[in-house]
């Protein structure tokens, strides 16, 4: 079985050769090949890349594919899995790194084919919310269990850290959605959707490094509106393309799909709850236009499940009265969070 592995590179010169090593280090045995996509950067990342290839001697297969211009992580990851000749392929940020027997244990599984596996990851340089692992080792989850253990956040939703059947994803048509941020909850909705296997590692294969200053306040207003208007963007993107694919596969009546979709309109709007009356009003209108849902929906798939139909309550309501309600309810969800 052949591993190929995509990484991104774009401006993290002072992390890229940790990466390199990491995927040198491998302990995996089988064939392997390490894709790194260039970018565009402006640093001095791909010089360090092609000076540690050039000196590299071993079995795994190293090549550089470059971009004629800067296209995002996105159109980056999908470059790496058009040329990519494996039958998993693996995706690693090019600021983070791998433990060195991290290939070995996630193809471990595999002597069963499965759509996919799934490791844990260690979270170092701080906390990050979301990303532990709520499945125990050597379990494997069959059908709708991938899809319902997604819903109930039991795996991240992050696209690192996963080993991907090449055939799974290729028989799907499934790619990165170019061009926006947040294109790993449309990744990974859309896998969730249609995996029919996944196998689970309970050992730490991934290092996630949280970089200080990795996000930045710019004090100019003016930037900042430009940032503030391009989430609401992306937010809206993927909560249309989340509709239309799960309207496209006929999912749109599974309850697992339905509560993935309100609760990711929900979460977007809480992303913005700070903006004023008028924008949060247009933002939930265009929601409404990109991702149409009924209240009666809601009733049949959840029944007497009355979180859920608290939460989509306003769906039951003309938008005059819809958005008194939802502040109240965005403002209770912030309360609870904080607790």
């Amino acid at each position: 079985m052949k591993i190929s592995i995509v990484i991104p590179v774009y401006n993290v010169a002072p992390y890229i050769g940790d990466c390199i090593r990491s995927v040198m280090n491998q302990t995996w045995q089988g064939p392997l090949e390490c894709i790194f996509v260039d970018d565009c950067g402006t640093d001095q990342s791909m010089e360090i890349v092609n000076s540690m290839l050039e000196a590299y001697h071993g079995d795994i297969a190293f090549q550089v594919v470059r971009h004629p211009e800067n296209r995002g992580l996105s159109a980056a990851r999908n470059t790496g899995m058009s040329v990519a000749t494996g039958e998993y392929v693996y995706f690693l940020d090019s600021d983070d790194e791998i433990t060195a027997d991290c290939l070995e244990v996630l193809a471990a599984p595999l002597s069963h084919p499965h759509d996919m596996t799934i490791g844990e990851c260690r979270i170092e340089g701080g906390t990050l919310a979301g990303v532990a692992l709520k499945l125990t080792d050597g379990q494997v989850l069959q059908g709708d269990e991938v899809l319902h253990a997604y819903r109930e956040e039991a795996w991240y939703m992050m696209s690192v850290n996963k080993l991907y059947r090449m055939g799974f994803l290729k028989e799907n048509g499934l790619t990165f959605r170019e061009g926006i941020i947040f294109e790993d909850e449309l990744w990974s909705f859309q896998i969730a959707c249609m995996a029919q296997s996944m196998a689970v590692v309970g050992r730490e294969t991934y290092v996630y490094k949280l970089r200080e200053g990795s996000i930045t306040v710019n004090s100019d207003q003016q930037l900042q509106v430009s940032k503030e208007a391009r989430r609401r963007e992306c937010l809206m993107t993927v909560l249309g393309e989340m509709y239309g694919f799960a309207a496209s596969r006929n999912l749109l009546e599974k309850q697992d799909v339905h509560n993935i979709i309100e609760n990711f309109r929900i979460g977007c709007l809480s992303k913005i709850q700070r903006s004023t009356p008028e924008r949060l009003r247009a933002f939930y209108m265009e929601q409404l236009l990109v991702a149409p849902s009924k209240w009666g929906r809601c009733c049949r798939l959840n029944k007497n499940d009355l979180k859920k139909q608290v939460r989509d309550f306003h769906l039951a309501l003309p938008v005059g009265l819809a958005m008194p309600y939802l502040r109240l309810l965005l403002w209770y969800y912030l309360r609870i969070s904080v607790q």
